[in-house]
């Protein structure tokens, strides 16, 4: 079992299968978003390395089994709404029970309810926002003394070339030789 972020997991059916399951009718922070952690890792302590059954609901646009995880009697997508780790996804919830876990979560100030206000951006929100899982971009050096370096060749041995201290009759076929002295 492999946690992804706090409402999708990949389980391993055996045989090397390998099957990707979104929770459904709950919605976590994105990893990049206040909270994402820790939804991961309540999500992780449900789940891993732990037998679960999941029943099917549906399949998502790509491709991943959407449905309700049990480990053991434990409804794990009904317990992470009950202790605050992810929303209710009211636009597909089919749990009643979803959104009583949640106001009482909420008013207990259980997990991400636990948050200021202006931090508890439903995740929906924050995708629409273009945020979703990006990381800020790392400004990296590498390229540009790469770019330089391979300048500084051209330069060095096109000045060589005009002042004759190049000879690159070996290396350039001659009818392109001749254009080029033209």
């Amino acid at each position: 079992m492999h946690v992804s972020d706090g409402d999708t997991l990949k389980a391993n059916c055996g045989d090397g299968l390998i099957v990707v399951v979104r929770l459904c009718s709950i919605d976590t922070p994105e990893q990049a978003q206040p909270y994402g952690a820790e939804a991961r890792e309540a999500l992780a302590a449900l789940v891993l390395n732990k037998s679960v059954r999941i029943e099917q609901t549906a399949r998502d646009r790509y491709g991943r089994i959407v449905g309700r995880v049990f480990r053991g009697r434990t409804f794990v997508n009904e317990e992470m709404v009950r202790h605050g780790h992810a929303w209710v996804y009211h636009d597909y919830c089919k749990e009643p029970e979803f959104a009583r876990l949640e106001e009482r979560a909420r008013r207990a100030r259980q997990g991400l309810w636990a948050l200021p206000k202006a931090k508890r951006v439903p995740p929906w929100e924050w995708r629409k926002l273009g945020k979703g899982k990006a990381r800020p971009v790392e400004k990296s050096w590498r390229p540009w003394l790469l770019a330089m370096l391979v300048a500084g060749v051209l330069a060095g041995g096109a000045y060589l070339w005009v002042t004759g201290r190049l000879d690159i009759s070996r290396w350039v076929p001659d009818i392109i030789f001749r254009f080029l002295s033209a």
